[in-house]
């Protein structure tokens, strides 16, 4: 209470001065929004300034808010209007169509890219439009911006109001914004190296070191040892570079201008320290660098041989990652909440075990090769050279036959379920999926078909099993230290889907703002690649919230909208009862897993990033995967 009570008295001094003021009832000028606004509390976008404002029902005033001693409006009206008001009961009256409610609450957001102003609210705001629209006048009516004034639909509730509003006020959808953004913020860390545009990654890489900090004009599937990366395309939360960024926690950034920014482009081959932030980055002048450590020491993971016999889905436990791999021992888990939750997961799913991977390896001999490979491994210095002996070792794996009774056991076990007989072949290895290493992309996966002459389960078998020596991966391992001898690969197997009606990805915590509900989803029609889209392909991207719990999202379809599919004409591809339910049920995954493998800091810290689809016909909800999200 005292502190409260320093707090009070602290800002009402500030207020008594003209350059403290916490809030006022008009914005005169451009320079008025700029003295009040800061960054906006959900960083979706980059190049935002947000201003909050909060209108009193009762005594007919708005308030615009300094940023600077406020961070929620909540703050404020304890301050300024409601000494005593609660958090649950000011959020659970004010953000409702409660005939109780007090206030209308809102931010104006100034997009730089567009060079616009919009007013936005929450999307777990139930403000009816006949208030949205008396509070666009207010601000309308009191600020410079006038009737260049926007509205902001960042959710499906506001976007079925649109035909209505449109006849009223200016409209802005967040595919406009998504569209028209020019830095987008990927890891957010901060490092000093030498500047270097690259213009051909491919051609150019041997000339790349650890001390680099490189700029790119594509998005690369090899990401060498560098300090940092400039990007010139819009990265999802999951791609490969984005996972890679988070995991060795180096600076990345996307910047569309990157290769004609004449700023940039003087500093190449200079010093720099290079920053990224929600909302730009940095690249400064830096006297000297360092180089980064270097550990020689290889880490050996854990594995199993002894097991030599196809395993049923339901057999697993937290332990069989040790002879199936982390995807399958996690697949296993997904089963088994599968059973009393309402998703599904793909059928006739089975796992070969590393033990069979180890046979083959040994009786094509490629296990000379790859010995030959460890040994050789401090001499070898030219990447070509590492492809070559790397290339041999896959050529090795995939020209020999695979045993023919492991080749009968899988038919017969595919045959038992004779509706599903395309099968998906994919990569478990005890180097991927992993907490702090999560592998996204590295390993291969594989459709194979019963009694098919072309797309045979042996051939998909023998080159999933051969990804495991691909330039990509063991380079990535080569990064982390870990001790390629002691990587195995098992094979996950179920049945595919070849006509899939939504593919997406889910993480489950909010990125865009820490220690805060939310779950972050990109999802797609069909099977467009949803952690890297086709050029000029955007995916749906949204913050959802799970409404089974005690909190403001209860009983509520909570969908923050940042851009949405263009494949769908910047429509979402899931409807609002399906994303709710997407959201419920990866709140039940979320808490199996910190209740029962991992221990987090908190709640709200700990992410599992979880693949999903929605099947043709009935579009039932499947988890194809899950694993903890790495940042």
């Amino acid at each position: 209470m005292l502190e409260r009570l320093i707090l009070f008295f602290f800002l009402f001094l500030l207020s008594t001065s003209i350059c403290g003021q916490t809030s006022a009832g008009t914005l005169d000028s451009k320079a008025d929004f700029d003295d009040f606004s800061g960054l906006p509390l959900v960083k979706k976008y980059g190049g935002v300034s947000a201003l909050k404002l909060l209108y009193d029902l009762k005594d007919k005033q708005v308030y615009y808010i300094n940023s600077k001693y406020f961070k929620y409006h909540h703050e404020f009206c304890g301050f300024r209007l409601e000494p005593n008001v609660q958090l649950e009961q000011f959020n659970r009256i004010n953000y409702s169509n409660d005939p109780r409610r007090k206030y209308l609450l809102a931010n104006i957001n100034y997009y730089r890219s567009l060079g616009i102003y919009a007013l936005e609210i929450s999307p777990v705001d139930l403000m009816t439009e006949e208030d949205l629209v008396f509070l666009w006048n207010v601000v309308s009516k009191s600020t410079f911006i006038k009737t260049d004034l926007h509205i902001l639909l960042n959710n499906t509730r506001l976007q079925s109001m649109s035909s209505s509003l449109s006849q009223t006020v200016p409209l802005l959808n967040p595919s406009d914004i998504y569209r028209n953004l020019s830095y987008q913020a990927i890891s957010k860390y901060k490092s000093c190296g030498i500047l270097h545009f690259i213009d051909d990654l491919k051609q150019q890489q041997d000339e790349i070191n650890p001390m680099d900090i490189i700029v790119l004009n594509e998005t690369p599937l090899v990401l060498p040892q560098v300090a940092g990366i400039l990007v010139n395309e819009f990265q999802t939360p999951l791609s490969h570079l984005t996972i890679l960024g988070q995991n060795r926690k180096i600076p990345v950034s996307a910047y569309k201008s990157a290769f004609k920014d004449s700023t940039l482009l003087q500093l190449n081959g200079q010093k720099v320290c290079y920053t990224v932030m929600s909302d730009t980055f940095k690249l400064e002048e830096a006297k000297k660098i360092k180089a980064p450590k270097s550990n020689k020491r290889k880490t050996a993971l854990k594995f199993d041989l002894d097991v030599d016999s196809l395993i049923s889905i339901e057999n697993l436990n937290e332990k069989s990652y040790k002879y199936t791999g982390h995807k399958a021992c996690n697949f296993g888990t997904l089963y088994q909440l599968s059973q009393i939750h309402e998703f599904k997961v793909p059928e006739s799913a089975f796992v070969i075990p590393f033990h069979f991977y180890n046979e083959h390896v040994n009786t094509c001999q490629a296990n000379q090769l790859i010995e030959d490979l460890r040994t050789r491994e401090n001499q070898i210095i030219r990447n070509d050279s590492l492809k070559l002996l790397l290339g041999n070792i896959r050529e090795a794996i995939k020209s020999a036959p695979v045993d023919s009774v492991l080749l009968k056991s899988i038919t017969d076990k595919v045959m038992r379920n004779p509706e599903f007989t395309r099968m998906r072949f994919r990569s478990s290895t005890n180097a991927e999926d992993a907490k702090g290493f999560s592998g996204a992309g590295l390993y291969t996966s594989k459709t194979g078909i019963l009694n098919d002459d072309k797309k045979t389960f042996e051939k998909a078998i023998k080159k999933v099993w051969a990804s495991l020596w691909s330039f990509e991966a063991y380079s990535e391992r080569e990064y982390y230290n870990i001790a390629h001898e002691s990587v195995y690969m098992g094979i996950l197997v179920h049945r595919s889907f070849p006509h899939e009606e939504v593919n997406g990805v889910a993480i489950t915590k909010n990125l865009y703002r820490p220690e805060s509900s939310g779950f972050v989803v990109n999802a797609q029609l069909g099977n467009e690649n949803v952690v890297k889209p086709s050029q000029g392909i955007t995916n749906d991207q949204f913050i959802c919230y799970p409404n089974d719990t005690e909190n403001m999202y209860k009983d509520k379809n909570t969908i923050n909208i940042i851009t949405q599919s263009s494949l769908n004409d910047d429509q979402l591809v899931m409807t609002e009862a399906e994303i709710q339910f997407l959201a419920n049920q990866l709140e039940a995954i979320k808490k199996y897993f910190i209740r029962n493998t991992y221990t987090p800091k908190s709640y709200f810290d700990f992410g599992l990033d979880v693949e999903f689809k929605l099947d043709r016909g009935n579009r039932d909800l499947y988890i194809k995967q899950v694993r903890v999200y790495n940042d």
